[in-house]
């Protein structure tokens, strides 16, 4: 299938088309795996794309499809501020180690008026208050104070905005709006997931093969009972 997430390319254009991106802006693709889909929208858009993912292998071959590419990590950004018309996170948000602060830092580094396009996995039917609870003890984990032991360590930290890895869009709306950003756009691309999981059934005779197929990424670790996919999009204010 070559886009190894729900939608492929064609919701990268839709998303950036409903975001008003225009040619010649500013593009931070966070999360590019191999480039392909940033290559795509540098290339039929006329774009001034930035790339970077955790995998150096990926950065890689995005930098072979001509990509400005570094290996770097969503909640570290190394960018000035107000750099970017756009920030995109596609199939990255539920696995991100450090929500919170990814999505301050994208806040920080789109200009006045920027957009940040999140794609992902939810839950439809999240138990809420089970949600509340584990919620906050997530952020009490991610708050606690540390030990000089523990620096450097990497330590694997529940996330607070997920439910059985997948994306609770009540608690994804509350951090967006915490920090600033307004909620432009919010649709269900469940049917995008659905084509997504049915085409590698016929390829490869399940969704596991497939991806085994495709070396080690993984569809971000939901094992949610009722899940959907989402498209959201969210503004920086003017001033």
């Amino acid at each position: 299938m070559g886009i190894l997430r729900p939608g492929g390319t064609e919701l990268t254009r839709y998303a950036l088309e409903r975001a008003g991106v225009e040619r010649g802006m500013s593009l931070l693709d966070i999360g590019c795996g191999d480039g392909t889909a940033a290559a795509e929208m540098q290339a039929r858009l006329g774009l001034e794309v930035t790339a970077i993912d955790t995998d150096e292998k990926a950065v890689e071959q995005a930098r072979a499809r001509g990509l400005r590419a570094a290996k770097g990590d969503a909640a570290m950004l190394e960018f000035p501020s107000r750099t970017f018309d756009c920030v995109l996170m596609e199939c990255v948000f539920s696995v991100l180690e450090r929500q919170e602060e990814s999505i301050h830092e994208a806040y920080c580094v789109l200009k006045p008026g920027g957009k940040l396009i999140i794609s992902d996995v939810y839950a439809r039917q999240p138990d809420m208050e089970r949600y509340q609870r584990e919620h906050v003890e997530a952020l009490k984990l991610f708050y606690r104070p540390r030990n000089h032991d523990e620096c450097g360590t990497e330590e694997h930290l529940p996330s607070p905005y997920c439910q059985d890895g997948a994306v609770v869009l009540d608690g994804l709306r509350e951090l967006l709006e915490g920090l600033g950003l307004k909620t432009a756009l919010l649709e269900d691309r469940t049917e995008d997931l659905k084509a997504f999981v049915g085409q590698a059934i016929l390829d490869c005779g399940s969704l596991e093969a497939y991806l085994a197929r495709e070396g080690s990424w993984k569809m971000c670790g939901c094992n949610c009972a009722s899940p959907g996919y989402f498209l959201l999009i969210a503004e920086k204010p003017d001033a």
